[in-house]
């Protein structure tokens, strides 16, 4: 229960900081700084549930392989982070 929280708390400030910073409510330094800061918790956090493994291995666990999560919406949520973040932190150093 606690994972699905995370996982729901995790795509909901990323959505709406994205959503904020397209629009033009938030500033390009604040959504780099909540875009980078819950991508780099949120992929921390995946890493320790894998420590047991090599980097190399645990990070392709984390983007390729579904069945290493807990379920698909683990999963899903991760990729929505991961690609919504990088897309903020792409924009604000192309344009910025």
């Amino acid at each position: 229960m606690r994972s699905l929280i995370w996982n729901i708390v995790a795509v909901s400030i990323v959505v709406l900081s994205t959503v904020a910073f397209e629009v033009g409510y938030v500033a390009p330094r604040d959504a780099f700084f909540i875009a980078f800061t819950v991508l780099a918790i949120y992929t921390g956090n995946q890493l320790l549930a894998r420590e047991n493994q090599p980097l190399g291995q645990a990070l392709a666990s984390i983007f390729t392989k579904p069945a290493s999560h807990g379920s698909s919406v683990s999963y899903l949520s991760g990729l929505v982070v991961a690609g919504l973040s990088t897309l903020v932190v792409a924009q604000v150093l192309t344009f910025s």
